[in-house]
């Protein structure tokens, strides 16, 4: 049953409005930074400019763009008591279970596009293209390494999927946590707002400590600070994914007082 509903909601998602507004954030957003970077900086290879692309406007609204992919038609049914009627059809926990792996099906997708397909373009494509203007490094020139920088010996692609699917799960589980808000907070605006607030504050009370290598926005977006070990990046990931068990088992043991 859980397959045939999965099957279901992949449909009600594909709607040409959710289309849109994702291939929106996938295409626009990188090309909005790309031609805000592409002159005026001095680059001497590509994968540098890759990383000036997804910095910035992304890393500034990440949770937001993590949550918008689909929480607002879930929110959508919540407000016009949707679910409600569905019980009849279906299992309310097939049909939670079946929205939860939707949308973090479909938040992983496109932010794992949203990275990958620039990067893609830039490493493979620009330089045909000749739209940037690459510098040759002198002995002087040092080009800094960041985090993640560590899987280009394995070559460019390697670095790019691997980079790409570590921003994907942040999105899915910024995205499952809100998620998971939704059933359990009666004002929907502060549960979509608690993850970008986690994150935020996050990052202020890192820069307030002097450790800036331990925000959410430098262990997902690594490019506004030196390379760092890869174990960094599990840091603010591990509280993340704590602050998510906790919601979890918190839903589980009231489920009757969900917002549905």
């Amino acid at each position: 049953m859980l397959h045939n509903q999965l099957v279901v909601e992949l449909k009600r998602a594909f709607t040409k409005r959710n289309v849109f507004l994702w291939l929106s954030v996938i295409v626009l957003l990188p090309t909005i930074r790309f031609h805000m970077i592409r002159n005026g900086y001095q680059f001497y290879e590509p994968v540098e400019v890759f990383q000036e692309t997804v910095s910035g406007i992304i890393p500034l609204l990440f949770p937001v763009i993590a949550i918008i992919i689909y929480l607002p038609s879930f929110l959508q049914e919540q407000r016009n008591n949707f679910i409600t009627y569905t019980r009849t059809r279906v299992p309310l926990r097939i049909y939670i279970m079946s929205k939860a792996l939707m949308n973090a099906l479909l938040t992983g997708m496109v932010t794992f596009l949203l990275i990958f397909i620039p990067f893609i373009f830039i490493v493979y494509v620009e330089k045909h293209l000749g739209i940037i203007n690459y510098s040759s490094p002198t002995e002087n020139v040092r080009i800094p390494a960041v985090t993640f920088s560590q899987f280009l010996r394995y070559g460019d692609l390697a670095y790019g999927f691997i980079y790409s699917l570590w921003v994907a799960i942040n999105g899915v589980v910024y995205s499952t946590i809100a998620f998971m808000l939704l059933l359990n907070v009666s004002n929907p605006f502060i549960a979509l707002s608690l993850p970008f607030l986690f994150y935020h504050i996050l990052n202020f009370v890192t820069g307030l400590l002097h450790v800036p290598m331990f925000s959410p926005l430098s262990t997902i977006f690594p490019f506004n600070v030196e390379q760092q070990p890869l174990w960094t990046v599990l840091v603010p990931f591990s509280l993340l994914f704590i602050a998510l068990i906790i919601i979890f088992i918190f839903s589980i043991k009231n489920r009757e007082e969900w917002m549905i």
